[in-house]
């Protein structure tokens, strides 16, 4: 059975996926901030959220080869606690080449306190953190199948809302989410663009 043929499989996140994991958050989000910050330091984070008790995430794969992931946390306090305290001195040495300017200082601390500057909107601590899918794998569904699967580990331990944040000027995204039972809340400022809130009510869906 060639590649074409042969079927994707759903499974866990587990950590030797994190470099694929790592390489395709990089592809197909570009533009984000913690895509700038390089393969070791997403790698990394991965890594984290496979080990985190407060993370899980869900890959699709064929012969191995990742084709998208959907990674989600039921704390995102807990989360970056992990990410700086499992490891602080990789964490640091990591991030050391990257910290050459103040913008670039202030977007790490942005990115690190976002839970609290989000605080005053009530929302749920569960969270969709991140999703993509490879070029070729692109409105095949993949993503949708991915997010509900995210869903049903949700309600099978007691979490009934969770949210995600995107950029305003990102169309497809935002249209996965609406489509995917997501409900528009609100609007921040993230890294001095507009990022729309969304969130779904899992029990629902």
């Amino acid at each position: 059975m060639n590649e074409t043929q042969s079927q994707i499989e759903f499974k866990d996140i587990h950590i030797e996926y994190a470099g694929q994991i790592a390489a395709l958050h990089i592809q197909c989000i570009s533009t984000g901030f913690i895509s700038s910050l390089g393969i070791d330091f997403v790698t990394y984070l991965y890594e984290v959220i496979v080990q985190s008790n407060s993370s899980f995430g869900v890959v699709a794969v064929r012969n191995e080869k990742v084709l998208g992931f959907a990674a989600f946390t039921t704390n995102i306090n807990a989360l970056y606690k992990a990410v700086i305290w499992r490891k602080g001195l990789r964490f640091a040495l990591l991030l050391a080449g990257h910290i050459c300017s103040l913008k670039r200082i202030k977007k790490i601390f942005e990115t690190l306190f976002y839970p609290t500057r989000i605080k005053n909107m009530n929302l749920p601590s569960a969270e969709l953190l991140s999703i993509a899918i490879a070029g070729e794998e692109q409105r095949k569904g993949l993503a949708g199948e991915l997010i509900e699967m995210g869903f049903r580990h949700y309600r099978k331990t007691g979490v009934d809302k969770v949210k995600v944040l995107i950029g305003a000027d990102n169309k497809g995204g935002n249209k996965l989410y609406l489509k995917s039972g997501f409900e528009h809340v609100g609007q921040i400022i993230n890294h001095g663009l507009p990022s729309n809130v969304y969130v779904a009510q899992i029990n629902q869906v």
